[in-house]
């Protein structure tokens, strides 16, 4: 991929209860480290926490990417449950092949993943394939 198709990673607006600035750090991250794949990404994507930290919201546009404290009114996906759930999951090591981007049931750090999911302790709700790519930009 080209360097000018490289999505520029921006920080929009923070509050005093937000974590806007933690989530950015874990998408520009990820963006260095897979550009293409951050190339292809489009969407809204919310991340809702239990506890009484403002949402996050994250707009994957073609030439930017924009990381910010609020919530969103028609987001194309959500993620929600505790901050610690959140981050552990959306960082976890994922599967390659098809299925690229859903946890690796081999590694323990993706069975415990998969519980957070089936437990309820993180919800996901909206468009799978932007929720897989997702996972593929932040994992660890």
């Amino acid at each position: 991929m080209a360097a000018s198709r490289v999505p520029i990673v921006r920080l929009g607006r923070m509050l005093e209860d937000g974590v806007a600035p933690s989530i950015f750090g874990l998408i520009e991250r990820g963006i260095v480290r897979d550009p293409e794949l951050a190339g292809q990404i489009r969407g809204r994507v919310v991340f809702r926490f239990a506890e009484d930290f403002s949402p996050v919201r994250i707009h994957f546009k073609p030439r930017s990417v924009v990381v910010e404290d609020g919530d969103s009114r028609k987001p194309d996906l959500v993620i929600s449950g505790r901050l610690p759930d959140i981050v552990h999951f959306a960082t976890v090591p994922t599967l390659r092949g098809r299925l690229h981007g859903v946890p690796d049931p081999r590694q323990p750090r993706g069975r415990r993943a998969l519980r957070r999911l089936a437990s309820g302790r993180v919800k996901i709700e909206g468009d799978r394939v932007l929720g897989r790519r997702l996972l593929r930009l932040l994992a660890v």
